[in-house]
């Protein structure tokens, strides 16, 4: 992957720079970033120190999603980066410019953390709804997060989500914690009646 020195430049001097959009158009495509990106990790970690709490939140969550995609070797390499925009995204978290972006830094900090399943999915969040896959019929379906008509049971079905659930409430993100609960709580199968935790059966997720 080869990004002009121009455009890092340019976004290093403007958080709003268009040059931020074709940095992000470079680096990740269809939901992943391009391990590659891996390389401007350093680079993140330096700009992103320079900026205001909120001028760097976006520039955090781009952090984020390249480490979480990043190769083994390469988190190790780039330890030092990784857990300097860690912090950074922890001091973005409780004065988040909205809803959204709180839940878009959560998942960056998961992503620093290397979890492959919610430095990715947790922005299911912001969505609303979710699809899922019924573990005995395999039924799919679309489930809404957002309705105080929706069918899931309100849960917290496991340490990380109680621990997510904690960051939404001490933010005073009460809406975010509430749709977390509908994410980690359960469901019961219109179709056979089987029920089960959502968040064990979103596409792409899997547990050992």
């Amino acid at each position: 992957m080869t990004i002009l020195s121009e455009v890092l430049d340019f976004a290093a001097a403007d958080p709003a720079s268009p040059a931020w959009d074709l940095l992000w158009q470079e680096s990740c495509h269809q939901g992943s970033c391009d391990p590659a990106s891996a390389v401007l990790l350093p680079w993140l970690a330096r700009t992103c120190a320079a900026f205001s709490r909120e001028d760097r939140e976006k520039a955090v969550m781009l952090a984020g999603f390249i480490a979480v995609n990043a190769s083994d070797a390469d988190r190790g390499a780039y330890t030092d980066e990784i857990a300097a925009l860690r912090a950074l995204a922890v001091d973005c978290l409780l004065g988040a410019s909205s809803d959204s972006m709180f839940v878009y830094l959560q998942q960056a900090i998961l992503g620093f953390d290397g979890d492959e399943i919610w430095g990715k999915e947790l922005d299911h969040v912001n969505d609303g709804e979710v699809d899922v896959q019924c573990p005995e019929c395999e039924e799919e379906l679309l489930v809404d997060l957002q309705s105080e008509d929706s069918p899931i049971e309100p849960g917290l079905c496991s340490e990380l989500a109680g621990r997510l659930h904690a960051e939404a409430v001490q933010a005073g993100r009460e809406s975010v914690a509430t749709v977390l609960t509908y994410l980690f709580g359960r469901l019961s199968c219109p179709g056979c009646g089987t029920r089960f935790d959502l968040a064990d059966h979103l596409p792409g997720v899997s547990y050992q």
